[in-house]
This record gives C-alpha cells, structure tokens and sequence, in this order.
C-alpha cells in the first residue's frame, strides 16, 4: 500500500475501523447471546486493532500514533452506540409487536438479575428477557408482557425498557462520532512542515 501522499491513507484507516464497527450489528441480535456478546466483541476490537497497525506498517510513512490511538478509542465508543441502536431500528416504524408471554425458564444470573425464556401460546420466542417489571424477578409460568421485532431479531425488552431507549436514543450520535473518527485518522497523516521538508530534500 504506496498512496501519493500522506491524507491518501486517512480514508483507509477509517473504512477499516466502519467495517469492524458493522460487525457489531449481528451481535448485538439474537445471533450471540447477551450474556456471552463481551467475547465476540472483545475479538472485533483486536480484529480492528490488528487490521489497523497493518496498514500503518504498510503506509509510506508511519502515522502519528497518539490522534490514531485516539481513533480506535472513539471507533469503539461507537460500535457501543451502534449495539445500542440496534434494537431501536429493529422496533421502529411498526416492527414491534408487544406479546404477553409466558416465562419457561429461569437463568440464575448469580451476581447479576435473572434472565428468562419465554413462550407464547407455547411456541418458544427469541431471545431472552435481561429484566423483570418492578425490579422483581419472574419464576416458571409467570405472565409478562413484552415488545419484540416481528422477525425475533432482537431479544425481548420490557415496554417502560423501548420507552426510555426512545427517549435516550443514541442514534442521533453516529454521524458526529463517525466525523471525530475520520478527523482524528486525518490528522494521524496529515504531512508536518518537518516532513515535508525532509520529503523535498
């Protein structure tokens, strides 16, 4: 990888660092269970981390390491907006249903609360329920009332829960961390008067 100059290499570092964050869209589904999702995304992470330290290895020049450095940490931020966003796109624009389900099994959390499966009209539904109505927590044939995507992808939250990711929604945040992003791998590259001197010697 031999760009023309320096800032050639900017929009590569951030192209990189999307990719891993789209990773975290299937993730943050039914696809990995909440209570394991630390171990995919600890290995986006390191993925991105090692994707990124070969292209400055490959650049012309390396990087400033401290704006780069400082890129990744934002990157991850954002992949912990875009797992929270998920289920709000998933629910939006008449995609939620709300069911009153029926708990099936008990998941003894130990430290943390328990998680439930449930079924409707005794046809198992995806996902897991994290919460209880009231702090309380459920046993085995307990009625409670969930909203979920029509296609199962997201695991069932509580209506009070849609309600406050509605009111925190942290989808309006994207698009300015995504600019933090790509200014600080800009400013990873961006020529110095220092180098360019020694460039035109």
């Amino acid at each position: 990888m031999r760009p023309r100059s320096d800032l050639a290499i900017a929009p590569v570092y951030l192209l990189a660092m999307l990719a891993f964050t789209a990773m975290v869209v299937p993730v943050a589904t039914t696809w990995v269970r909440a209570d394991v999702d630390a171990v995919p995304g600890t290995l986006i992470v390191f993925g991105m981390i090692m994707v990124v330290r070969l292209i400055a290895i490959e650049s012309t020049r390396l990087p400033r390491m401290a704006p780069l450095v400082a890129a990744g940490f934002v990157n991850v931020f954002l992949m912990i907006i875009v797992a929270m966003s998920v289920p709000l796109w998933l629910l939006d624009d008449g995609r939620a249903q709300e069911l009153r389900a029926t708990v099936v099994t008990v998941y003894d959390g130990s430290s943390n609360p328990p998680s439930y499966d449930l079924a409707v009209g005794g046809v198992p539904i995806p996902g897991r329920l994290d919460d209880w109505p009231g702090d309380g927590t459920g046993a085995i044939g307990d009625e409670v009332v969930v909203v979920q995507d029509r296609k199962g992808l997201t695991d069932p939250r509580l209506p009070e829960q849609r309600a406050e990711d509605l009111e925190g929604d942290p989808r309006a945040m994207i698009l300015p961390t995504v600019a933090v992003v790509a200014v600080l791998c800009a400013a990873a590259v961006w020529p110095s008067h220092r180098r360019s001197a020694v460039a035109t010697r």
